[in-house]
């Protein structure tokens, strides 16, 4: 266990709350964000690309809950890692400055904590004081974590929530005669409903650290063997057999450089294992990351939704690629293929009549063509013709290729869109 005044040295400096939003807001104290408020309770954290990562408080900030009454700290997430290179250059110096090692897994961190005075317990992620937020799944964070830390599905949200806070009694209260004002855990959370890369097959709650925050700032923080009933650690990967860590992989390497060792790792891990993250005993922690990972990471790139990563896939000609290490997202997919299929063939059946048989007025086709249609008969006056070639669907096809990803799902939607009321007035018809 260690003690951190980081919060502590703030609060001499900035007594009031007033006082220490402006300068956490400022360029001089990082220009950390404020994103939301509930009560007497607002999240802090930094903002990518903007907010001063030089400072020593900095790492602390990458997502904290602040009481603004008292002004003092209730919950901190696990620091940032650090953007510059790891100081040791051999296993010994490792091993000499305790320098642990574990495993980075696919998820999404969440922080709960109890503070004092109060019976309920805070559920919260990186950005939302509630855990409201989604990404892959149309569930939220907060109820992929409760399903996963209660191991029990639920559609009704009362439920779980009532079930959690009844018998989330694992994560203890305050302790007030040790001056202790709030009490928190972070966790990182695995869910079949939200995969990132690694496949997931079950639903897990890893305990990545716990915290205990003090009346007058400091905070107490367990995170080589955080304690939580039922909750297992992150697991470390060791090069010392006399460790005191519980290694579930062993490695020996003696003296040996670490950068070899890390590449030696990576030799032997599938793409599936995203890393390592070596961290010491004052919150600094370095990243590794698995070059294998990285590259099935990028395919899945940073979409939230499969019209979305089809889209951008489409565009670069990824999906097959893409389908054999995602193959989930098939039968989406599939759909999706079968309308860009519709929607070539409705603009080359456009494309004839609007140009060539001159049957049919511009008016008289759906307006989200006839961009596409213009600009593809300026194609054909300037590249096709002189090289006497004619627009044909797989022209057409190589033209929606180099198209923005966005407009490709722009046209898809259009056509699922008036695909469902299409089968909604047969339904009716039919009834």
């Amino acid at each position: 266990m260690v003690y951190n005044t980081v919060f502590k040295d703030l609060i001499t400096l900035y007594p009031t709350w007033d006082e220490l939003q402006t300068y956490l807001q400022s360029e001089q104290g990082g220009n950390f964000r404020i994103i939301t408020k509930k009560n007497e309770l607002c999240l802090i954290r930094y903002h990518k690309g903007f907010s001063r990562m030089d400072l020593p408080h900095s790492k602390w900030f990458r997502s904290v809950v602040w009481n603004m009454e008292t002004n003092r700290p209730v919950s901190v997430a696990p620091p940032k890692v650090s953007t510059s290179d790891i100081p040791f250059k051999t296993m010994q110096e490792m091993s000499e400055n305790g320098i642990l090692c574990q495993e980075q897994l696919d998820g999404f961190m969440i922080n709960c904590f109890r503070k004092a005075g109060d019976e309920v317990l805070h559920i919260t992620s990186r950005s939302k004081l509630d855990a409201a937020g989604h990404f892959y799944s149309s569930k939220s964070f907060r109820t992929l974590f409760i399903e996963s830390y209660m191991k029990v599905i639920s559609e009704n949200n009362s439920d779980i929530e009532t079930l959690m806070q009844t018998n989330g009694t694992d994560m203890e209260s305050p302790d007030l005669s040790k001056h202790e004002i709030a009490v928190c855990y972070s966790f990182l959370v695995q869910h079949v409903a939200h995969r990132i890369v690694t496949p997931i097959y079950e639903n897990k709650v890893y305990l990545v650290h716990k915290c205990i925050m003090y009346d007058d700032g400091t905070m107490q923080i367990n995170d080589i063997d955080p304690i939580c009933r039922g909750q297992v650690s992150i697991p470390y990967i060791s090069w010392n057999h006399d460790s005191a860590v519980r290694p579930e992989i062993q490695y020996v390497f003696h003296d040996s450089e670490v950068v070899q060792w890390i590449k030696q790792l990576f030799q032997t891990k599938s793409w599936d294992f995203q890393g390592i993250v070596c961290k010491d005993k004052i919150g600094n922690r370095w990243r590794f990351r698995n070059d294998k990972y990285s590259m099935i990471k990028s395919l899945r790139g940073n979409a939230s939704t499969s019209l979305e990563r089809f889209s951008q896939l489409y565009t670069q000609n990824l999906l097959y690629q893409y389908l054999q290490y995602y193959p989930d997202d098939n039968f989406y997919f599939s759909c999706y293929t079968t309308f860009m299929t519709m929607i070539i063939d409705s603009v080359y059946r456009h494309y004839i009549e609007l140009f060539v048989t001159k049957t049919v007025h511009k008016d008289d086709i759906n307006k989200m063509y006839i961009p596409h249609l213009y600009a593809l008969h300026t194609m054909y006056i300037t590249s096709l013709r002189p090289t006497h070639k004619k627009v044909s669907p797989p022209q057409i096809t190589c033209y929606f290729h180099g198209q923005p990803w966005q407009r490709i799902a722009f046209l898809i939607k259009k056509c699922q869109d008036a695909y469902f009321v299409q089968i909604g007035e047969v339904i009716e018809n039919g009834q």
